[in-house]
């Protein structure tokens, strides 16, 4: 769709869907005109999704009739939009996850816990990323001295964007303290995006 020479690998990913945020994550793939079919094995049901770009099947289990587990060790992905929803799946849902992302050169290794970037890997273009042989980039402003600016900016985005999430929900509950708690939040983060002196988007 996007980047032929895009590659995404999702490990030891963990999701727990109640059957409103499944039926949410399949519309989406339909708005994104994938075409999706289902597959019964003996204990598990797979999700087929397939584009002209090619096919992943996510393996689908039922502990009970309102809540789906998706679990897996390892999918490659080859479609972006694909992985991008993937990736707002493991947020939405206080999933887990360690995804690797290779394009334009670069690759970067994101660990997700609880719905959350907590940590960041950038490796320069054709090396191999092995989990745990890198430096790993705490996402805490306070051990990002001497980091990449462009990690530094990739990591703080991302948690503007949980944080813009939190702010929705504090905002329907009218929880002021919250309200305020994240607004210092965020007016902290965007400051010291601004002080990186780069483009508002990080690739």
């Amino acid at each position: 769709m996007k980047d032929n020479c895009f590659q995404a690998e999702f490990q030891d990913l963990f999701v727990e869907l109640p059957r409103p945020a499944l039926k949410s994550f399949i519309h989406k793939l339909l708005q994104a005109q994938y075409r999706i079919s289902w597959r019964h094995e003996k204990d598990t049901v797979e999700l087929v999704i397939k584009s002209q770009e090619g096919q992943v099947m996510i393996p689908i289990k039922r502990p009970d009739e309102n809540l789906t587990v998706i679990q897996l060790n390892e999918l490659s992905i080859c479609m972006e939009d694909l992985a991008i929803l993937l990736e707002e799946l493991i947020t939405e849902t206080k999933g887990r996850a360690i995804v690797k992302t290779e394009t334009g050169g670069w690759i970067y290794v994101s660990c997700f816990d609880n719905g959350k970037i907590v940590s960041v890997m950038k490796i320069g273009g054709g090396e191999k990323a092995e989990m745990g042989s890198y430096r790993t980039v705490r996402k805490s402003r306070n051990t990002m001295d001497g980091v990449d600016p462009e990690v530094k900016a990739y990591i703080i985005t991302a948690e503007i964007d949980y944080l813009l999430m939190e702010l929705v929900e504090a905002l329907e509950k009218k929880d002021e303290i919250e309200i305020n708690r994240i607004k210092g939040e965020l007016r902290i983060l965007s400051e010291e995006r601004a002080r990186l002196n780069l483009p508002n988007k990080v690739n």
